[in-house]
């Protein structure tokens, strides 16, 4: 493992991203011609560093989409609907993603956060003091569990976008035939596509709770 060119998020974030690209333009557009090839290590070699290359490419329109204008604008950011007090109208098709943190919580997250002298008590301002307070930092345990949600909604959203923008190309693109292998395929892209976003809002929100749970457990 110490000669593996990657970390794990390298691989599974953008890797696999990258990868998924490549085999899409492939059935888009019938480049590069990689599947079903006897690959030779050489030319194995050249395609993982194209699927990372693509990959890193496309996690940059995967954030502005999903996580800038989706999340931050539309569904609103964890930090926010774990404090909320009123019930949204989205949380019918988002239940989870919705449902806030019990009132003793918040007001205990609420209740530190002005003795340490913050006054903006709500979503973007209240997650950033909490997340580089220096005692948060120093939590190795803490810090670990966050770098894990954080690989995995990053994974899940740059794949989500990656599935969703093949599959809503591919059938806006070509007539829909349901004999259509590549129309099939399409289907598959966006009802996956579907499935991994609800994933990636499963760990966006897994990192603000576990974040805010900790903040207001310290003594």
């Amino acid at each position: 493992m110490k000669d593996f060119p990657f970390d794990p998020y390298d691989f599974f974030g953008y890797v696999a991203t990258g990868l998924l690209v490549l085999v899409g333009l492939e059935c888009m557009i019938g480049v590069p011609e990689i599947i079903g090839k006897d690959l030779k290590p050489l030319e194995l070699s050249v395609v993982v560093l194209a699927s990372y290359i693509v990959g890193q490419m496309m996690a940059t329109p995967a954030k502005a989409l999903l996580e800038d204008f989706v999340v931050a604008v539309l569904l609103k950011k964890p930090s926010v609907n774990l404090m909320r007090t009123k019930t949204s109208a989205l949380r019918f098709f988002f239940p989870d993603y919705f449902r806030p943190l019990p009132a003793d919580i918040r007001d205990r997250i609420l209740a530190r956060a002005r003795t340490e002298g913050l006054a903006d008590l709500q979503g973007e301002s209240l997650f950033l003091h909490i997340r580089f307070r220096d005692y948060v930092r120093s939590d190795s345990s803490l810090m670990s569990r966050l770098g894990t949600f954080l690989n995995k909604y990053g994974f899940n959203r740059n794949l989500c976008f990656a599935l969703l923008a093949f599959g809503v190309a591919t059938l806006s693109t070509t007539p829909f035939h349901t004999a259509s292998e590549t129309a099939r395929y399409a289907l598959l892209a966006v009802a996956g596509g579907v499935a991994l976003f609800y994933r990636y809002l499963k760990f966006l929100r897994q990192y603000s709770y576990e974040l805010f749970n900790s903040y207001a457990g310290r003594s």
